[in-house]
């Protein structure tokens, strides 16, 4: 998930400048255990190691995220159960901590003389503000404002995706640090042109039944509420496309799928499910990447991936925020109700696309990559807590 990509890539860099990092994790996922992985330690990268505490009452509090809530007792889960935790504070010279809902342990048990940075993916009182649930919606409101003010408040300095965020944080909150802005990004590695002539996205044209004359359109997302409802929305452009008989395919790509009733969609969408084998092909095989966000918090991931892979993007004003990008120059950008439109305006013109998908590649690999942002983190985090 998006979450996952950042918590690596914001500390990517620190090993090679010969720092050591312990990621702690609290819990597997369901593709862990699917594949019967049940590692307790993975090395990373030398001088990066994985630790993960697989505990049964971890798993269990995060049932509620199955249903679009919070996970609110994740601190609580680890009073009960941290597995030698509290020693990697001891030998730790800065702790991040990612999200607010485990900030109260590490706060309470890390020891005082050692930093603690929030590491903030999204302003989490404005994500789950308006849960749309019908038990415990206010409490539920309530508890994550408490718990990202404390972590706003009493974290020695905090980590935010966007100048946008920081200003939420100051205007809501006392921060009771400074902020420092990393924004979300991609890897050096994935920065490339489009090859839409690969032997993969050959093949995938086969796999999905694709003549060369139709124009492939990708979204792609984990299964997650905001994207769940970008995914409905994108299924729904695609149906209106085929009504007015434009010849586009459109692939969704990713977990979020597995949330969609694939019985339900038309016959000119594909939903893969995960990939794994072929996943750079899917942008290969795609002449337009979608990015129909409508709601959540921080900045979308996957706006960044598009741009690596130099595919010219259709975005909604709201999944452009927090970045610093310009309409009609690194993308598209369009209200929902305007895709079908502006999909015709690209599919008719190639030189377009190419042209919007090398700027896109451009600004990212100018502002938005994880080797960037983690290098900015650690020579921050030094001058801030002087660390040798």
């Amino acid at each position: 998930m998006g979450g996952d990509h950042r918590t690596h890539g914001l500390v990517k860099e620190f090993p090679k400048a010969g720092d050591n990092v312990i990621r702690y994790c609290q819990g597997g996922s369901p593709a862990m255990y699917k594949s019967f992985d049940v590692r307790r330690r993975v090395s990373v990268a030398e001088g990066y190691e994985e630790r993960r505490h697989l505990h049964p009452v971890h798993e269990v509090v995060k049932a509620p995220m199955l249903l679009g809530y919070p996970n609110l007792l994740a601190s609580g889960a680890l009073q009960l159960a941290s597995d030698g935790l509290d020693e990697m504070f001891e030998e730790a010279d800065v702790i991040l901590a990612r999200e607010p809902w485990q900030v109260p342990y590490v706060l309470e048990n890390a020891p005082e003389d050692t930093p603690v940075v929030f590491s903030s993916h999204n302003v989490e009182a404005e994500r789950f503000g308006d849960i749309n649930q019908p038990l415990f919606a206010d409490w539920i409101e309530s508890r994550v404002q408490r718990l990202e003010r404390r972590a706003v408040e009493e974290c020695d300095a905090i980590v935010c995706t966007s100048e946008r965020d920081a200003r939420i944080y100051r205007e809501s909150y006392d921060p009771g640090g400074p902020t420092i802005v990393a924004p979300n990004g991609t890897y050096e590695d994935d920065l490339r042109a489009h090859r839409p002539n690969s032997r993969g996205a050959r093949r995938l044209r086969d796999r999905y039944e694709l003549s060369e004359q139709q124009t492939v359109c990708l979204f792609m997302g984990s299964n997650y509420r905001p994207n769940v409802e970008a995914a409905e929305a994108t299924v729904e452009i695609a149906e209106e496309m085929q009504a007015h008989e434009r010849d586009i395919h459109v692939i969704i790509m990713g977990s979020v799928g597995d949330a969609l009733d694939d019985r339900n969609v038309p016959d000119n969408v594909t939903i893969t499910g995960y990939v794994e084998d072929d996943f750079e092909a899917h942008f290969d095989v795609a002449n337009i990447a979608l990015n129909s966000m409508l709601s959540g918090g921080g900045t979308n991931i996957k706006l960044i991936d598009y741009f690596a892979r130099s595919l010219p993007v259709i975005s909604t004003p709201f999944g452009v925020r927090g970045f610093d990008v310009e309409d009609g120059e690194h993308l598209v950008t369009a209200e929902v109700s305007e895709f079908p439109e502006a999909i015709d305006q690209l599919a008719k013109d190639e030189s377009l696309r190419q042209r919007i998908g090398r700027s896109g590649r451009r600004i990212a690999s100018e502002k938005y990559t994880w080797e960037a942002a983690s290098r900015k983190i650690r020579k921050k985090i030094i001058e801030l807590f002087q660390i040798e």
